[in-house]
């Protein structure tokens, strides 16, 4: 660090030898959740590890653990990467408004968007992230050119307007904001190549000046094109490592004695840059795929890559310097469970958020979509009951997607069904925690909305089998490709009434060996068309199912009870009310590698893929 003296007659700097820390509080993936949630955790890692449910998360709590840690150390800033306002019943029926006040609450001082947070659509995202004065998207119909709101949709529509944008722009008008600042390097305007949000930000903390890189998802435009009207996100590895050593070296030309990255690619793509970047990069500060790193990653660059889990842990890293030069870097992996007391400010703002879903009276619907969800039940009604654990933290096959499935294809009557390989979604358990605490299996309204935050209808369609095994071989390349870049998405998606043989240490587009219906062992041919069930998204073409194309007169299947698209919640409190969960979910999908998965292996989704080698 530099220390400056004004003598009567001159001004002197020095190097001083006095040691600075300073402390990066990782804090990423919240996904709304502002209560406290059972969450599956690793118990050791290796052949004889195992799982075990605790309960983790909450705002009220990690307010709690932040607040202890600046005390620790003034020196500080504390960084939310990735995926916050989306997620659980109150983001879904509020455009994420409800998330908004507890998480200003917690005193973030920068942050970047995480892919979900750019799912409300194009006019949300601006709204949320873009200062009023900065560049926004409307349709301008005013001769002036400037948007104006309408007091009736009336007056808009002789003015011009359309209805649907009519509906955008009410639900831009009352987006709440966040109280920080976020970054976004990656990311920049079609029609001008302009940055869509700052690249980078220099923090000065106890004399050293601090410079963050904000890189969000590359996957928007791939979650679906309207996501990303107007926007340019950026792809490919090559392209990702010129832009980090651009920026990199324009904050240390600005006077950066530290320079991070915040990434929501993922770990994955994070660690294989981290290995290919110019030194001078401290640390990657990773997020989006949820993965819990308790020991750094070190990287040929010399940086360091950590991924703080999801909002059940807070990351810590203390960086020493000495005469402004890096000597020391720590990291540590803090759980936020329910050893830690409630902030009494953070918790009053989540009840205020939380009180409109637990009233009786409640009557709430998402936004103009085809298949619009209701709400008009309390969120902690009890809808079902299990008696054994159910989860979805397989990057291959989980127990909820196979259950799921299972019922969808029992309500509708096809020989298939799929659901998506979504991340989210606590475990569901009957039992005893670690710390005691008897949980009673009971399951929620609002554990369906956790599990499926998300407006999706039913629907049937037809598949063939040359265009089944396309899609799952694209699947098993977006998680286990050794070419992370290749990598996107969740994990594989759910299936039922297929069994698969395959061999994850092939390369990519070829590790499915052999597709069989279970119902009746026939092995499926490239020319068979098949019978599915899964979901639809209100902006998809009657190809697509579950995000995959290739599927053949796609249809909504209306609940007989209300006449109205059968949505994914409503299914599966169907599924809850008619069937049994059975003590043991089935397993059809075959590696004949023998991979190892989580928790033999750190990470739920491989580090570096699966190479063809095996793995």
């Amino acid at each position: 660090m530099l220390v400056t003296f004004v003598l009567s007659n001159a001004t002197v700097t020095f190097a001083s030898n006095d040691e600075t820390v300073i402390r990066l509080l990782h804090y990423t993936d919240l996904h709304a959740h502002l209560t406290s949630h059972l969450d599956l955790v690793a118990d050791g890692v290796g052949e004889k590890a195992t799982t075990r449910v605790v309960e983790k998360g909450g705002l009220a709590r990690t307010a709690t653990l932040i607040k202890q840690l600046r005390a620790e150390n003034p020196n500080n800033v504390l960084m939310n990467v990735g995926d916050t306002f989306h997620g659980g019943v109150e983001a879904l029926f509020t455009q994420g408004n409800a998330i908004v006040a507890p998480v200003n609450a917690l005193g973030i001082d920068v942050g970047v968007p995480g892919n979900w947070d750019f799912a409300y659509g194009p006019h949300i995202t601006r709204a949320r992230f873009l200062d009023e004065n900065d560049k926004f998207f409307l349709f301008r119909n005013s001769e002036d050119g400037e948007p104006r709101w309408r007091d009736s949709l009336k007056d808009y529509l002789r003015e011009g307007g359309s209805k649907s944008q009519m509906l955008a722009d009410i639900m831009v008008a009352g987006t709440e904001k966040p109280n920080y600042p976020n970054l976004a390097a990656n990311v920049t305007f079609k029609d001008d190549n302009e940055p869509f949000l700052a690249p980078t930000l220099i923090k000065e903390v106890a004399g050293v000046k601090i410079g963050f890189i904000g890189i969000t998802s590359d996957m928007v435009p791939k979650m679906h094109e309207s996501l990303s009207i107007g926007l340019n996100f950026l792809q490919g590895e090559s392209a990702y490592i010129e832009l980090i050593n651009r920026y990199r070296r324009k904050l240390n030309a600005a006077g950066a004695d530290i320079v991070v990255v915040m990434s929501e690619l993922g770990i994955q793509k994070d660690y294989r840059l981290a290995q290919l970047v110019e030194p001078g990069i401290e640390a990657f500060f990773s997020a989006h795929t949820h993965e819990a790193t308790f020991t750094a990653l070190t990287s040929k660059s010399g940086a360091l890559v950590v991924e703080a889990g999801n909002d059940g842990y807070l990351g810590c890293m203390d960086i020493t310097l000495r005469a402004g030069k890096v000597v020391k870097r720590d990291w540590k992996l803090l759980p936020v469970d329910n050893s830690l007391a409630e902030d009494a400010e953070v918790k009053a703002l989540i009840e205020k958020a939380r009180a409109p879903f637990l009233a009786k009276d409640i009557d709430l619907y998402t936004g103009g979509m085809k298949a619009r969800q209701h709400l008009n039940q309390p969120i902690n009604t009890v809808i079902g009951h299990t008696h054994t654990t159910i989860s979805r933290y397989e990057s291959l096959e989980s127990d909820f997607n196979n259950l799921f499935t299972d019922w969808s294809r029992g309500l509708t009557g096809t020989e298939l069904a799929i659901s998506p390989g979504f991340r989210f979604g606590h475990p569901l358990i009957a039992g005893e925690l670690e710390d005691k605490t008897v949980v009673t299996g009971e399951i929620t309204l609002e554990d369906a909305y956790r599990y499926f935050p998300v407006s999706y209808g039913m629907s049937t369609a037809q598949i063939t089998g040359e265009n089944l095994k396309v899609i799952i071989e694209n699947l098993l390349t977006e998680v286990y490709s050794a070419d992370v870049f290749e990598q996107a998405g969740g994990w594989v998606s759910g299936f039922s009434g297929l069994r698969v043989e395959l061999d994850l240490a092939r390369p990519d587009g070829q590790r499915v060996l052999a597709l069989y219906l279970t119902d009746s062992g026939k092995q499926i041919s490239e020319s068979d068309t098949l019978t599915i069930t899964g979901c639809s998204r209100p902006f998809d073409t009657d190809d697509v199912l579950c995000s995959a194309p290739g599927f053949i007169g796609v249809a909504p299947v209306k609940n007989i009870k209300t006449g109205k698209i059968w949505t994914v919640v409503d299914l599966f409190i169907e599924g809850l009310n008619r069937y049994r969960i059975p003590k043991k979910i089935r397993r059809d999908f075959g590696d004949k590698n023998a991979s190892k998965i989580w928790p033999e292996r750190p990470f739920i989704q491989p580090l570096t893929g699966i190479a063809v080698t095996g793995n």
